[in-house]
């Protein structure tokens, strides 16, 4: 193959000709065609980006998406204050509850307490136990005398309000009841100054008798002879007979007050005790969260 004969059958050139001239003109005017077709929506696929392009990054775009947004925050901050009003009104309402609780507690335990006092102030008088009050027996004033004494060997007095005394007790076996008149002996009470002498007079009976000495609680008789006050000084004391120094050698005989039952009063005094500590804490935390509500 000459040198020509090479070049003529590679040349490009040639071969577009040969191509060209190979091909119909109706296949060439259509692959223009779709080469323009494809060239166009290329074009308008890079239009539409850069269009698209300009609106997401343009101002009026941003502020739209930052108006959206912000919107969106509004609502979810509206709907948060919502919640949190309803949250707050709530509380409130349980404090209010709360509070007319105690306040109804207080009231109850008040009336509670008062009704206790007023319990407890007359279980107080009607187990006052009086102490002999010396110048008012001498002034004929015997209600410090009043009440139930009682010996060891179990004679009673009993000294109402009529300045009368009933005597009970047991002689020879068998018991004996008496009713005394108390009347006022001075001359007995010049051996003690510090107690006060009666006469005791049988009732409906014209002889008989004898006489009786109040001794004040912490007052030791005076001695008669060899005989000496062998009585409990601690407490308040009747001593009775036919003479003093009999008196004095019979101390199981010497009349001591009864005191009454105090078991009722001291249970009342410690269920007033326990209200008033109650009303005490209701009260403390009614005014705690009266407080806390107003601040």
């Amino acid at each position: 193959m000459t040198k020509k004969n090479f070049e003529e059958k590679n040349d490009s050139k040639s071969t577009v000709s040969k191509v060209v001239k190979g091909t119909s003109p109706s296949k060439i005017r259509g692959k223009f065609f779709k080469i323009k077709v494809y060239i166009g929506i290329a074009i308008s696929l890079l239009v539409v980006a850069i269009l698209a392009s300009l609106l997401l990054f343009s101002p009026n775009a941003k502020k739209e998406s930052n108006e959206a947004i912000s919107s969106v925050a509004k609502k979810e901050n509206t709907s948060k204050e919502a919640i949190d009003t309803s949250k707050a009104s709530e509380n409130e309402k349980k404090k209010e509850e709360e509070i007319q609780k105690l306040k109804e507690q207080l009231t109850s335990l008040d009336s509670k307490v008062s009704e206790s006092e007023k319990l407890v102030d007359k279980l107080k008088e009607e187990t006052a136990v009086p102490k002999l009050d010396i110048e008012a027996l001498r002034n004929n004033d015997l209600s410090s005398l009043k009440g139930t004494w009682r010996t060891p060997s179990g004679k009673e007095f009993v000294i109402n309000e009529s300045s009368e005394l009933y005597a009970t007790g047991y002689r020879d076996g068998q018991k004996y009841e008496s009713t005394y008149e108390i009347t006022f002996s001075k001359g007995q009470g010049r051996r003690n100054s510090d107690t006060a002498s009666f006469g005791l007079n049988p009732k409906g009976i014209p002889v008989g008798g004898g006489y009786m000495i109040a001794v004040p609680r912490g007052i030791v008789l005076e001695s008669a002879g060899q005989y000496t006050d062998q009585s409990n000084t601690a407490e308040d004391r009747l001593v009775a007979g036919q003479s003093y120094p009999s008196m004095l050698t019979e101390p199981e005989n010497v009349y001591y007050r009864v005191k009454p039952d105090t078991s009722k009063l001291e249970e009342e005094e410690k269920n007033l005790a326990q209200l008033q500590a109650e009303r005490e804490a209701i009260k403390t935390s009614l005014e705690s969260k009266e407080k806390k509500n107003n601040n």
